[in-house]
Order: C-alpha cells, then sequence, then structure tokens
C-alpha cells in the first residue's frame, strides 16, 4: 500500500478500511490465541507442540513426493545456435 493510494478519491476509502480493518482482524485472532492457550495445561501446549514437529515434516514429504521428481534434460553438445537464412544472390 502506498501513500498515494490514500490521497486517491477512488482507492482512499478501500485504503483506509484496509488498515484498520487488518490490524483489529489480527488483534481479534492473537486474543482468541491466547484465551485458548491459557485454558490449556502445560501438558497439552507440549503435545500439540510435538504434534506439530511430527506433522509438518510429514507434510512437506507428502507435498514433494505427490509434485513428482523433475525432469533431467538430456545434455546439450555446444552451443545452441540460431539458424541464418541463406545470403541472398539478387543483390549481385
Amino acid at each position: 500500500m502506498r501513500f498515494s493510494d490514500f490521497t486517491d478519491p477512488e482507492r482512499g476509502p478501500a485504503a483506509l478500511l484496509r488498515l484498520a480493518f487488518y490490524p483489529l482482524v489480527l488483534l481479534v485472532v492473537c486474543q482468541l490465541v491466547a484465551t485458548i492457550l491459557s485454558q490449556l495445561r502445560a501438558v497439552d501446549l507440549l503435545l500439540m507442540f510435538l504434534g506439530l514437529a511430527v506433522v509438518s515434516p510429514v507434510a512437506y514429504l507428502v507435498r514433494e513426493s505427490r509434485r513428482g521428481r523433475p525432469q533431467r534434460q538430456g545434455s546439450r553438445r555446444g552451443a545452441e545456435r540460431t539458424p541464418l537464412l541463406p545470403p541472398n544472390h539478387e543483390d549481385e
């Protein structure tokens, strides 16, 4: 978001709304997470972090296996050249 967005009559209200809305949503989400974490015991938090530590690498491996291996292109010998047109014999 640039400063000129605030002065533009068409994009200004939308930029101001974004400037006010996104921090508000961030505060609400942080408060919600803090409330949930305060209700959990230390053992539950430890198990949750251990679960995330296991699930994250597994998800990465699944994503990489679905993606497939990159295909290796055969090596080229020499430089790639642009084809040239035959010389114009009409100029002679």
